[in-house]
């Protein structure tokens, strides 16, 4: 029979310099986490729950349960904080039952939920008491106090999703980044349940009209600048973030420094300034340049110029062998020391008056808030006139500058090249009216006299040019299926003749399809223009099709990503995730945007914060990878067909 008896005991105060720790003590661990804050409170309020001791026999006693309190009360006697003479209350029990009691009082115990303890510091702040104050009486840290009292003003709902488990509690403290009930609210409603368990995705909702003090509009404009004019500021006690809450404000003063930039350039004789704290690669490559003229440049920094451009060439190299984090990361940095180069080189180059009010500057701010500008940039629409000018009888001597050299790497140039033909090959195929205008046209300049472009197909059915080498993909699995339906038993006859009968006895809608796969096969490949002057027939035919390679192809962290610059990357994830990511991605490692745009672009439903994201992830390619319509220089006239390529 089990008994059911309860432990004989009975109490009485000891003094402390009795009592020992017993080896019955069913705590063997020592825990020196929180001696301070249990130190403080039995000085500001006691020893509030007595000790478990069994009688020694000598005059001492063994404390089989309150170890770390009578550990706390030996310090402060030690110490000088309580008198040699300190007696404790004591529960006396019997030895016989002193492993039960103490395993009992170490078992059962339950500590306090957080919610609890920062709702009751809260209430002694409510009451008078100092966050100072609470954090002595407690021996915990001023600001812990400071941090607890926020959760405490969290909205009543959240708190109590919080008690049920429904939320972490780093989920909660991000709610604190905001005081406003209704709006913690109202984004806890609004956010998908699967963004609900990140405090990342909470901050950024709360703090998508605010602007964090590290972003580079802020690094611009500064702080002092930002208070001075009246801005308010809001910090993140949790993650030591600071945010403006007055973007208008920022935007303004933002503006006027940038204006005040714009004025400088102008005067300096520039024709057009555009500005934008983004800086626009497209647009800016899609600009031809004129060159400065360098005076006065010393020699160790024309030598440490070539001595980069011949490293960055040789590691382009190797990244076409193999690639890895670290060459990836040395090709980062080469990069900012070349740029650091050309800053100081820049300071001892001049533009020729006259190139000058023909061409521009693009204004953009650096990560830093640095302001970056491009100089000597001349638009697509001007290209023809600064040829006239640097023609023999222009007025200048100068030779026509060249075209700009891509930032994107040779190599991802051709691979992306050799994925679009891929698709390419799959549409011409599909298109046979198409096929037909595209091959009759190259046939007909061919024969005609007119120089054959090497982008279409080749009339006389060449192979490919060799060294493309396409992995197998859905696409290149879709042009295969188009083959194997194709007729095959005109092939079967032996002489030349007998197959060109077969041939012709085959339905016209056979001889099409025969035709369009024929001349899919020999595309070659390339990018589209960066100009409209320069489409040919190919890229005209490719947009006929009106096909959307987003559909047959995606950025992915192998095919594309890996392969571009961090701060490439950054200007991608701005572009379809949204200002407030790459304010938030500033800072981040290439290999973790890697990965984050990796993940967006294979799952847009779910990373993109609204339908206009999700578009843009949907749909995003790089420069010359689309079927992108093309433009003519005299547009149709209004009830009149356009004339097919």
């Amino acid at each position: 029979m089990t008994d059911t008896t309860t432990t004989p005991t009975h109490s009485q105060l000891i003094a402390a310099r009795s009592l020992r720790k017993s080896p019955l003590n069913a705590r063997r661990t020592v825990v020196s986490m929180g001696m301070d804050e249990l130190k403080a409170s039995i000085l500001a309020h006691g020893l509030m729950q007595n000790l478990v001791v069994t009688d020694a026999g000598d005059g001492s006693y063994r404390v089989i349960a309150g170890g770390r309190r009578l550990a706390a009360i030996h310090a402060l006697q030690a110490e000088g904080k309580l008198p040699g003479d300190f007696a404790v209350p004591c529960q006396i029990v019997t030895e016989e039952h002193a492993l039960e009691m103490s395993l009992a009082e170490n078992t059962v115990r339950l500590a306090m939920h957080p919610a609890d303890q920062f709702e009751a510091f809260a209430g002694l702040i409510d009451q008078g008491e100092s966050a100072s104050d609470v954090a002595a009486r407690f021996g915990v840290d001023e600001r812990l106090v400071v941090k607890r009292m926020k959760l405490a003003r969290v909205a009543p709902e959240l708190v109590a999703e919080y008690r049920k488990d429904g939320m972490t509690l780093e989920c909660l403290m991000a709610y604190t980044v905001t005081d406003d009930h209704r709006r913690q609210l109202e984004v806890f409603k609004s956010l998908p349940e699967w963004q609900r368990e990140e405090p990342y995705n909470i901050r950024a909702a709360l703090t998508e009209k605010m602007v964090k003090a590290d972003d580079k509009l802020a690094r611009f404009v500064t702080l002092n600048e930002y208070r001075a004019a009246g801005g308010s500021i809001r910090a993140d006690l949790f993650c030591e973030d600071v945010y403006l809450e007055s973007p208008a404000l920022l935007n303004r003063l933002a503006q006027e420094k940038l204006d005040a930039i714009r004025s400088e350039l102008q005067a300096d004789g520039w024709g057009w300034v555009e500005i934008n704290p983004d800086r626009n690669y497209e647009a800016i490559h899609r600009c031809g340049r004129i060159q400065p003229k360098p005076t006065g440049v010393p020699t160790e920094l024309l030598e440490r110029k070539a001595s980069l451009e011949r490293e960055l060439e040789e590691l382009d190299e190797a990244l076409d062998d193999t690639e890895s984090d670290a060459l990836l990361d040395k090709q980062d940095s080469l990069q900012e020391q070349l740029d650091s180069v050309q800053a100081k080189l820049a300071g001892f180059e001049g533009f020729d008056a006259r190139q000058k009010a023909l061409a521009g500057c693009f204004v953009s701010l650096a990560t830093d808030g640095t302001p970056a500008v491009d100089k000597g940039l001349i638009k697509p629409e001007h290209r023809k006139l600064l040829e006239r000018l640097l023609s023999p009888g222009g007025g200048l001597d100068h030779p026509p500058t060249a075209k700009p050299k891509s930032a994107m790497p040779e190599s991802l140039r051709r691979d992306l090249a050799a994925q679009r033909l891929a698709i390419a090959q799959v549409e011409i195929a599909k298109h046979p009216a198409i096929a037909l205008d595209l091959l009759a046209f190259h046939a007909a300049s061919s024969l005609l006299g007119k120089r054959q472009r090497t982008d279409g197909p080749a009339v006389t059915f060449l192979p490919p040019k060799p060294g493309i080498a396409l992995r197998p993909s859905t696409v290149t699995a879709r042009l295969e299926s188009i083959g194997k339906k194709l007729p095959a038993a005109w092939l079967k006859p032996k002489s030349d003749a007998e197959r060109f009968e077969a041939f012709r006895r085959l339905p016209q809608q056979a001889r099409l399809d025969l035709l369009a796969y024929a001349v899919a096969l020999t595309l070659q490949p390339k990018l589209g223009p960066a100009y409209a002057a320069e489409a040919t027939a190919y890229d005209a035919s490719l947009s006929l099709t009106g096909a959307d390679v987003a559909e047959h192809w995606r950025p992915t962290a192998d095919n594309f990503l890996n392969r571009r610059r961090r701060d490439e990357l950054l200007a991608i994830g701005r572009e379809v995730l949204g200002d407030q990511w790459a304010r938030s991605s500033t800072d981040k490692k290439k290999s973790v945007l890697v990965t984050q745009l990796d993940r967006a672009f294979s799952n847009p439903d779910k990373a993109g914060v609204d339908r206009e994201h999700i578009a843009k992830l949907k749909a995003w390619l790089p420069a010359g990878m689309g079927f992108g319509a093309v433009a003519t220089s005299k547009a149709a006239r209004p009830g009149k067909p356009r004339n097919a390529a």
